[in-house]
Order: structure tokens, then C-alpha cells, then sequence
């Protein structure tokens, strides 16, 4: 098993020691769906495909990390909700770190975030840095309605100067910014964020070390690219599936070469080398018979 290393600098910066070429993996939206949304969405065997892609995920034998991009659960302040998640948290070797989704906020916004902290008592900032070797990864918390005025302004100020902090270190090579909103989506069932695009992607837009913008929400995969930068939206980690609007109906154009009104459960894995980031799209079969890998994309880290 590999040794991992935790420093715990700040409430909002973490570093973890690794290895060369080791991995860290991303998911997101695994939450089991909600009788109204079947209303409108079909079913196809999503808590199995959340449990499948926890299994697959615990079996990252380079994995020294990873980043749940939020609504774990469907609503958060029921306990009872969260015992999927549980038990692969249990199993899980490597850290785990947690960026909140809206799902996490259901209903009642205190008790909802009570059953959150019980699983994360250590995560007292609702955003934060953590650092692995040269790549440093920023999680946000997009859910600016759930926000105070002053807690806006404390994560903008402090998103800000991370970006500026490890632009100027030389120990990092490379910067991945994460949140649950996906900033360009062309769901027919969730709208893009204006706000995350404002707010957190026209400043990761403006550094040299920033890679990729990673988030969930819409539940697909998507593939970006804006002003040289790539943006993946990796919702498809069990929550019911939606379809995009493909072809010219697109609001974005994606990147991603599949034009198919509905996509795949999935998760990512980031391998990190000397000189670059690979990230892998680990498909689940439609047989749910294992993974496959359906995307990949190559990013050159910054000296």
C-alpha cells in the first residue's frame, strides 16, 4: 500500500507527498435519484452504476487522492441517504476531499450541512487548496445562493490570491480548479453557471498554470475549450443521466466527438507525469460489464 503524507498547513491548504506518475480521480453527482425527477428522466440501474464506479475507484492501485465534485447524496440532511457513500468512504485507501453540490444543501440548509461535516469533521473551509507534489487543485463552492454577501467576497479574495500564489511558486506546475456548477453545459435539463463563469473561470482564463476547470452538475460528460483552456463537466457518476442538445442546437461547442443526445456513467482519472497531465474518461460499459476508457485528454505542465 502507498504511504501518503498529510500536512495540514491552513484550514484551506493541504499537501499531499507523492510519487511520480501517480493519479488522482474525480467524480461526481452519484447521488441515487429522486422519485420527481424520474418523472421527467429515465432510470437505468443508477445505484449500481454509483456502487461499480466506487469499486472501480477504490481500485486505482496509483491513485494517491481523491475529489468528489458534490451532490454525494440526494438530500443531505437525511443520514439514511448517505450510506452508499458511506461504506465506500469506509473502503477507500487514499483521501478523499469533498466540494458541495446543491444536493448536499437538501432541504434545510443546517441540518444538511450538520450530516456533511460528520462525514468531513476536518473540512472546516468550504473551499480550499491542496497541493500533490507541482499540481495544486482549488475546490470552490458554487452555490452562491447558499453564500453570504460576505462569504462571497472571503472565497473571491482568497480564490485570487491561490491563483496568484501558485502562478509565482516554482514547485508547481500546474493548477486544476474544481466546483460542483458546470460553467458551459449544453444540458436540456440544467443551465449553464453565469456565476462560476464570471467568477471562477475568467480568472483561471488569465494564468499560464491553470489546466483544466473540472465540474459536475450536468450529468454527462462534456468537453471544453475556452480561450486555450480545457473544461470537462464529469456528472455522470450515477445520477439520473441527461440529455445534451447536440449538433447546431448546441449552446457550446463540445469537444467531446459523440454526437449522442445521451452520454455514459463515468469518472476521471488525472495521471500526473513530469511534463503533463493525462486525464482518462473511464467509462462504464452499457452492460455494466467494466470500464473503458472513452476520452482523453493531455495537458502540458508549465515550468
Amino acid at each position: 500500500m502507498r504511504k501518503i503524507i498529510l500536512l495540514i498547513l491552513t484550514v484551506s491548504t493541504i499537501i499531499i507527498a507523492q510519487q511520480r506518475d501517480s493519479s488522482i480521480i474525480f467524480v461526481s453527482d452519484t447521488q441515487a435519484p429522486m422519485w420527481i425527477e424520474t418523472l421527467r428522466l429515465q432510470e437505468h440501474d443508477n445505484e449500481k452504476a454509483t456502487k461499480l464506479i466506487y469499486r472501480a475507484i477504490e481500485q486505482e492501485s496509483t491513485a494517491v487522492a481523491a475529489f468528489h465534485l458534490g451532490d454525494i447524496t440526494s438530500i443531505g440532511m437525511i443520514d439514511s441517504y448517505w450510506s452508499s457513500f458511506d461504506e465506500f468512504h469506509k473502503h477507500l485507501r487514499v483521501p478523499l476531499y469533498p466540494v458541495l453540490g446543491n444536493h448536499e444543501y437538501f432541504f434545510f440548509k443546517k441540518p444538511a450541512l450538520e450530516q456533511f461535516q460528520k462525514r468531513f469533521p476536518t473540512m472546516s473551509a468550504m473551499w480550499y487548496s491542496v497541493v500533490l507534489q507541482s499540481v495544486a487543485i482549488i475546490a470552490l463552492n458554487s452555490n452562491f445562493s447558499q453564500l453570504t454577501e460576505d462569504e462571497r467576497f472571503q472565497q473571491q479574495t482568497w480564490y485570487l490570491e491561490q491563483l496568484s500564489k501558485f502562478e509565482s511558486d516554482t514547485s508547481i506546475n500546474s493548477v486544476i480548479v474544481v466546483c460542483h456548477h458546470s460553467p458551459f453545459t449544453n444540458s436540456t435539463i440544467v443551465d449553464p453557471s453565469r456565476g462560476v463563469q464570471r467568477y471562477f473561470v475568467t480568472p483561471f482564463s488569465m494564468y499560464q498554470k491553470t489546466a483544466v476547470f473540472i465540474s459536475g452538475h450536468a450529468h454527462s460528460y462534456e468537453h471544453f475549450r475556452k480561450n486555450g483552456k480545457e473544461l470537462l463537466v464529469i456528472g455522470g457518476g450515477g445520477g439520473l443521466l441527461q440529455p445534451l442538445l447536440i449538433e447546431r442546437e448546441q449552446r457550446y461547442y463540445d469537444l467531446y466527438n459523440q454526437m449522442n443526445t445521451m452520454r455514459f456513467f463515468h469518472y476521471i482519472e488525472c495521471v500526473v507525469q513530469q511534463n503533463s497531465l493525462q486525464f482518462f474518461v473511464k467509462k462504464l460499459r452499457n452492460d455494466f460489464s467494466g470500464f473503458d476508457v472513452a476520452d482523453s485528454v493531455t495537458v502540458l505542465t508549465k515550468k
